[in-house]
């Protein structure tokens, strides 16, 4: 029986787009560079620090200093230029309005059932702006738990931060799932650590279920209550 969900965060929860539009038009503004443009240059310095990160050249502990001193270093610019645009951008955002509509219904629904938490990587930003976003939104209230790279020092899809948050809630990981958007992040460490896992692709027409998989691929957050109890079902059966 699934007890535990644990969520990402950044476009599962929360609009990665809009969050990281409003860091590149706060840090353009400070260099003279148009938001579109600094947007790239963003997107350019993660594609290239990412498959460092991933192959553990760079620890899950600094990933947040590393990425903005990489920025800053393609801007040749100072690195506290970078990180005071990364909180200017988190303060004058409305955190309301970075919640993806149906994550409110559904966490509060979600929870009548459940035990949740968040399981999250960082890269510009670190887990504690996450978590004032989580707060100031009002969904911290239906969580027991947000596990986020930095802090934990181990980041997805290494499946010990899975098993961590299992152990620290007293559950296994057969009694819990994971939803998130990323492949490999999400779907590749739950699987690994022998949790469920949710899909969410938000181009996708309805919800599938790979039962012998213990995977589901849902098009909204809203669809996680029916994909998990199929999920539990099957695996019954």
């Amino acid at each position: 029986m699934i007890r535990l969900i644990s969520l990402d965060a950044w476009n599962t929860l929360l609009r990665l787009d809009l969050i990281t539009r409003a860091i590149a038009e706060r840090l353009g503004e400070r260099i003279g560079m148009d938001g579109e443009s600094m947007l790239r240059v963003m997107i350019s310095v993660y594609r290239g620090l990412k498959p460092k990160w991933a192959s553990g050249m760079i620890s899950d502990s600094v990933i947040v200093d590393a990425a903005q001193q990489a920025l800053a270093e393609k801007l040749r610019i100072p690195r506290d230029v970078v990180s005071r645009a990364v909180e200017d951008a988190f303060s004058i955002m409305d955190p309301c309005e970075l919640v993806y509509p149906d994550a409110w219904s559904t966490l509060e629904d979600l929870s009548r059932e459940f035990r949740l938490a968040i399981v999250s990587n960082v890269f510009y930003w670190p887990g504690r702006l996450t978590k004032r976003v989580i707060e100031g939104a009002g969904l911290s209230r239906f969580l027991e738990a947000q596990l986020y790279a930095d802090e934990v020092g181990i980041g997805k899809p290494d499946r010990r931060i899975f098993m961590k948050l299992c152990d620290s809630m007293g559950v296994s990981s057969e009694e819990a799932a994971h939803a998130g958007d990323e492949l490999m992040e999400d779907i590749g460490g739950a699987i690994s650590s022998g949790m469920k896992a949710i899909l969410i692709r938000r181009n996708a027409e309805k919800p599938l279920i790979i039962g012998e998989l213990g995977l589901a691929i849902i098009p909204r957050l809203s669809d996680l209550g029916y994909v998990l109890m199929m999920l539990q079902q099957r695996a019954e059966t």
